[in-house]
């Protein structure tokens, strides 16, 4: 499964230069186990932004997490969001799919409502709308793959 042709194990530099990369928007954790790094898309068909994770000790920047991101108002959102979960669902029939309904956003930023398929070596596909509050961010629609490293770092932070 890739996102604009990029798979989990791909190093990012096989698709934007070092320069990108470090002048990418930062989203980070504090602790900076992995580099969360937001770019615009090349491509920009379907995904407006790229979500790249990976380990802050890879010099390669091997993905251990890829994003797409699509920015809708909520209900053109959760629309879209239904259709990649149903072929999803048929892509992906023996994986433990989980519909997490609505989440509070830390902070109080908002909510959003993920849809997970969870693989056997503890991989993830991820589809989720986020309904953020007005002034913070546009809303947006976003997929996502991750590793099994990256999956487990993300339950233990929450």
């Amino acid at each position: 499964f890739q996102i604009e042709g990029m798979s989990i194990g791909d190093s990012a530099l096989d698709y934007f230069s070092e320069e990108e990369i470090s002048n990418a928007i930062d989203d980070s954790d504090k602790d900076k186990i992995f580099i969360v790094k937001t770019l615009i898309s090349k491509n920009s068909d379907p995904y407006e932004s790229l979500q790249l994770s990976y380990n802050k000790s890879s010099q390669k920047k091997i993905l251990h997490g890829v994003t797409g991101v699509v920015f809708f108002d909520i209900k053109k959102c959760k629309k879209e969001m239904k259709k990649i979960v149903s072929e999803l669902s048929l892509l992906f029939p023996n994986t433990k799919k989980q519909d997490w309904g609505k989440y509070k956003m830390h902070n109080n930023e908002g909510f959003y409502y993920p849809v997970t398929f969870d693989f056997k070596d503890s991989s993830r596909v991820q589809v989720s709308c986020y309904d953020w509050k007005k002034d913070i961010q546009n809303n947006s629609l976003k997929v996502s793959l991750y590793s099994s490293e990256y999956t487990t770092y993300l339950k233990n932070k929450n």
